[in-house]
């Protein structure tokens, strides 16, 4: 049986050595990080024995909802060779000098590496930064204000797909001239809906990595949470609540038509059983926030 206290769905896969980058030529992108799925899929331990065999569409899917929802992610496409499907996602830390002959690193950082963390302390839950950290690091940033609003509508949108693996390591900054940072596009996105019922997951095992905080502790738990408990978040943080509110009825507003948009968008071989999953249980967790908001 899984450990029903600390079920985490992430990424899988490799980067796959065929392809290390693409070019302008054949993406528009400068270079692109590789996830594969098929026969030439790097085999990797499974103890839960899930079916992380869509996780390429998966993960397309949510970024996809993500930009329609106006936030900050990497454009990314579905490529196949063969019987293998491949995720590429843009590369935002590299940049094409003015001549375009030399690819540069632009310099980032990851939460752990900012804080002097090993990556095996990423998880709060195992002593790693949770929000109310990361947000006083980002009063530093360079876009105080924009990232610091960005961040905390991340969180809403995480708890709405079911996005369990939102740890320190998956939030980073750019570091910019004169020792300045701001955030980077958010990344390495999946939701846990689609694996539900599978090796006994249930709804109640999904867990945020990062806690909200509740009249007693922190909450984790997805299906848990609702609109109350961002807002006494933000209020711990000092963050604006006329600005949480602001998050949370935009969502409330925007997720129906998004999900629409994002569908009409897919490819026609994108399989229904992800879309059937994650819309579903997007859509039952929009109900709390359109319920709080009189937005139907």
């Amino acid at each position: 049986m899984p450990d029903r206290c600390h079920f985490r769905c992430h990424c899988r896969g490799g980067i796959s050595p065929l392809m290390p980058y693409l070019t302008s030529s054949i993406t528009c992108y400068p270079i692109a990080r590789l996830y594969v799925t098929g026969s030439l899929n790097v085999i990797m331990p499974n103890p839960d024995n899930l079916d992380l065999s869509q996780s390429v569409d998966n993960e397309y899917y949510c970024l996809l909802l993500a930009k329609e929802l106006g936030l900050n992610v990497p454009d990314a496409e579905i490529i196949k060779a063969g019987n293998v499907r491949a995720l590429a996602v843009e590369r935002f830390d590299r940049r094409w000098n003015t001549e375009r002959t030399v690819l540069l690193r632009l310099p980032q950082e990851d939460m752990c590496q900012t804080f002097g963390l090993p990556s095996s302390v990423k998880y709060e839950s195992d002593g790693g930064p949770g929000i109310a950290r990361i947000m006083a690091f980002l009063m530093g940033s360079s876009e105080a204000l924009k990232d610091r609003y960005d961040f905390m509508k991340f969180q809403v949108f995480q708890w709405l797909i079911g996005a369990t693996d939102g740890h320190a390591k998956n939030f980073s900054v750019f570091i910019q001239a004169g020792g300045s940072y701001r955030l980077t596009p958010f990344y390495d996105i999946i939701s846990a809906f689609p694996v539900l019922g599978g090796a006994g997951i249930h709804i109640s095992d999904l867990k945020l990595a990062m806690g909200l905080n509740a009249s007693k502790g922190k909450k984790t738990a997805i299906d848990k949470i609702y609109p109350r408990h961002f807002l006494a978040t933000a209020k711990v943080l000092r963050f604006p609540e006329v600005q949480m509110h602001e998050i949370l009825s935009d969502f409330a507003r925007m997720i129906p038509a998004a999900l629409d948009n994002v569908k009409t968008s897919l490819p026609t071989d994108f399989p229904e059983n992800v879309v059937t999953a994650v819309e579903t249980n997007v859509l039952r967790l929009h109900g709390r926030l359109s319920r709080e908001y009189g937005i139907k």
